[in-house]
């Protein structure tokens, strides 16, 4: 060995050098490794279904302690989807309402000319 400090220094420095790429070299694989499509979407998942989990956990501590929400979201969610038969069942016209206008014209004396009611006919 020398005893040159110019030459221990240079030895240290290309040591340092030799690490650093090999943690670099480390780095790349772990990062190659962590964003393989495959474990990106098994991590994706993973992570989908505890949050999924959790919110079913949340969801039925809350109707367990609220009950009556739950029964008022669950009509409100019926009376949405069911919301055009509802409005066709209260505006269908049932026969005995359905009036024309030459039976108006008869239970209104003098104000519909007979001759409307033949024209109608």
């Amino acid at each position: 060995m020398s005893t040159d400090p110019q030459a221990a220094t240079v030895a240290l420095a290309e040591e340092r050098a030799a690490a650093a790429r090999q943690r670099l070299g480390d780095s790349f694989a772990t990062l190659q490794a962590r964003l393989n499509p495959r474990v990106v979407a098994r991590d994706a998942v993973e992570n989908l279904q505890e949050s999924g989990e959790k919110a079913l956990r949340t969801g039925v501590q809350s109707a367990r302690a609220h009950p009556d929400r739950v029964i008022w979201a669950v009509a409100l969610a019926i009376a949405w989807l069911t919301r055009r038969q509802i409005a066709a069942a209260l505006t269908r016209k049932r026969p005995h309402d359905a009036e024309t206008a030459a039976q108006l014209a008869r239970s209104i004396p003098g104000d519909w000319p007979q001759s409307a009611e033949r024209k109608n006919r």
